[in-house]
């Protein structure tokens, strides 16, 4: 197998290779999370108008980032099935047509971004005190999101090949360096440090960059130097297509996948539902989400995580092993969802008390972390599910499950809710009622019907000459 460090995950207890990339991989999410906590805080400190604009970004900014995981759902998927086939030869070819897809068309939708900021942000309404800052904020972010989206897909192909250490430091590295910049990039004088460097919101970007970028140099150095992972020699191109076509067959429906959740949560909080009964029942299912997603780090850790398992063992056709991975990521995820829903039954009066100021909003939050946090490992179950699918090569299964759970029920449930109850209540149930139901029927489907076979894109087509030279003398 290439990479110096990487793992057969063909052999050996299937779930070890999970919890080896898992626990890496959840520290790293946690320090990424961190970093927006921080963000917001400092940026906080220059005025109302400036911390709305970098959270009217949010959704752009999420949009556009979904394009950069569904690239490296796709890297995941190319890189782990031809690791599974042994086909080491194949692996720098893959690896290194997958990061010049993720930068080019990264690299196109930077420059589009920089040009047209001002118009995307005019047209979703932000007001004429925000949009300056908004501006100044995403055109330093559009600049440079290239070099945020590099070290993400080089992270891909290094777990595909069961190495999770070092894109878990990468990120705990990018994290600690933005983390130190924030404040002398953002503030006019730090501690009297570093006067005038200061550059408020497009400060904020510029160190989120700035961060990402030092850690795209050194992963660079890894793969080229130590892994040997990347290959500049274009000499086929025909291949190259070849590849970045298998990498977008599942990269494509995976981004998509990306987006389905965002938009069922905008639904749940928009006039139609929570914001039906005032912004504190908001302010406590954005709040009580929030929290929730801090707990629930290692579910998204396992869904980053399981692509590479079931691509490996589905390309080496270890069909006992693919059902293996499913069959224990959804136990895990049952109990650990379990264990979070009983710690914040127990400690909900407190967070409450701590996060939230009104009564509205502190009985909105109890109300979640009592009823839809119960049903969390539902959807730990469809996002695990939907990546193993990814790593298979098969993602319409996996848009399949997120399109179930986001748009077919969680959409409905909480407009019926909303209206039918008239209460927050409503609401939560609906969310509640959507993680049962799509994690049963996720399980159920996976474990009894689904195929455990990898997919793989149509077999090349060789060039004349390439037939008439494999032809005996």
């Amino acid at each position: 197998m290439a990479g110096r460090s990487a793992h057969d995950m063909t052999q050996g207890p299937v779930f070890g290779h999970v919890v080896r990339m898992m626990m890496p991989m959840s520290f790293g999410i946690l320090a990424m999370m961190l970093v927006g906590i921080v963000d917001t805080y400092w940026v906080g400190t220059l005025g109302t108008a400036q911390q709305a604009a970098v959270q009217m970004s949010f959704p752009v900014t999420m949009l556009v980032m979904s394009v950069s995981i569904g690239l490296g759902a796709g890297a995941v998927s190319a890189v782990s099935r031809a690791a599974g086939r042994k086909d080491g030869a194949s692996i720098p070819r893959i690896s290194t047509d997958a990061m010049t897809l993720a930068l080019l068309l990264v690299g196109i939708v930077s420059f589009i971004g920089v040009l047209t900021v001002e118009d995307i942000f005019r047209a979703l309404g932000a007001s004429d005190t925000m949009l300056p800052h908004v501006v100044d904020y995403m055109r330093v972010w559009f600049g440079g999101i290239v070099l945020i989206v590099g070290p993400m897909v080089a992270g891909n192909i290094l777990r595909a090949l069961g190495n999770a250490v070092i894109p878990s430091i990468m990120m705990m590295a990018a994290a600690a360096i933005n983390l130190v910049l924030d404040p002398i990039f953002i503030l006019d004088d730090v501690f009297g440090l570093f006067p005038g460097l200061g550059w408020g919101v497009s400060g904020a970007a510029l160190a989120t960059v700035a961060a990402n970028a030092c850690t795209f140099l050194m992963v660079l150095w890894y793969l080229v130097f130590r892994e040997k992972l990347l290959d500049f020699r274009w000499e086929d191109l025909g291949e190259v297509w070849h590849h970045w076509s298998d990498i977008a067959r599942v990269g494509i429906p995976a981004c998509i996948s990306n987006i389905f959740n965002p938009v069922a949560m905008t639904v749940a909080m928009s006039g139609l539902a929570m914001a039906r009964f005032g912004d504190a029942a908001v302010g406590g299912l954005g709040v009580a989400g929030r929290l929730e997603a801090f707990a629930i780090v290692p579910l998204f850790a396992l869904s980053a995580c399981i692509g590479a398992v079931t691509g490996q063992n589905g390309g080496a056709e270890r069909i006992d092993r693919v059902r293996e991975a499913f069959r224990t990521s959804f136990l895990f995820a049952l109990a650990w969802g379990l264990g979070v829903a009983a710690v914040l039954w127990i400690f909900a009066d407190v967070l409450a008390a701590i996060f939230l100021p009104s009564e509205a909003g502190q009985a909105a939050a109890v109300t979640y972390w009592r009823l839809a946090s119960l049903t969390i490992a539902g959807y730990g179950i469809t996002i695990a599910g939907s990546a193993g699918f990814n790593g298979l090569g098969r993602p319409s299964y996996g848009m399949m499950i997120t399109a179930g759970r986001a748009l077919g029920l969680m959409v409905p449930f909480v407009l019926a809710g909303s209206f039918l109850v008239n209460a927050p209540v409503g609401v939560i149930g609906g969310i509640a009622a959507a993680n049962v139901l799509s994690g049963l029927a996720t399980a159920l489907f996976v474990l009894t019907r689904a195929p455990m076979t990898a997919k793989h894109g149509k077999a090349r087509k060789r060039k004349p000459a390439d037939a008439a030279a494999q032809e005996p003398a």
